[in-house]
């Protein structure tokens, strides 16, 4: 293994199979540590770190061809979160229970999918956040 510089280098983060990038208070954020993504059992779920614990999730539940799904009651099983850190009310959610918003799939194969999201977050205090201008895509 050579730690030498190369094409490769600009693919990703190391460790990774994609990119995750989104805005969040006015701030723009990437998965720079690692993109990890499954597609098993009708599930779809994407994810992404940094080295300072923020964390980026996208899950989609039997999405089998492109189009936007709704997240947000009463959409069972698609899910999206942002982690600010390690405590406890630093994940913010929408799923089947709280919060709103959106995931576009704009390619979708057996070993890749990508897309965009935003989403109006709640953490366990019911505070809100936004999350804007979401993209990710992934290989299996």
């Amino acid at each position: 293994m050579s730690c030498n510089k190369n094409d490769d280098d600009d693919a990703g983060p190391v460790g990774s199979n994609g990119s995750i990038s989104l805005k969040v208070d006015g701030s723009t954020w990437n998965a720079s540590l690692s993109v990890q993504a499954v597609n098993a059992g009708g599930v779809i779920n994407v994810t992404g770190s940094d080295s300072n614990a923020k964390q980026a999730g996208i899950t989609l539940y039997g999405v089998t061809a492109t189009g936007t799904y709704k997240v947000g009651p009463p959409n069972q099983g698609n899910m999206l979160r942002w982690t600010e850190g390690l405590g406890q009310t630093q994940t913010f959610q929408a799923n089947g229970v709280i919060g709103d918003g959106t995931i576009t799939v704009t390619e979708l194969s057996d070993s890749k999918v990508k897309g965009t999201f935003s989403f109006t977050g709640f953490n366990t205090a019911q505070t809100s956040k936004q999350i804007t201008e979401g993209t990710f895509e992934a290989n299996f």
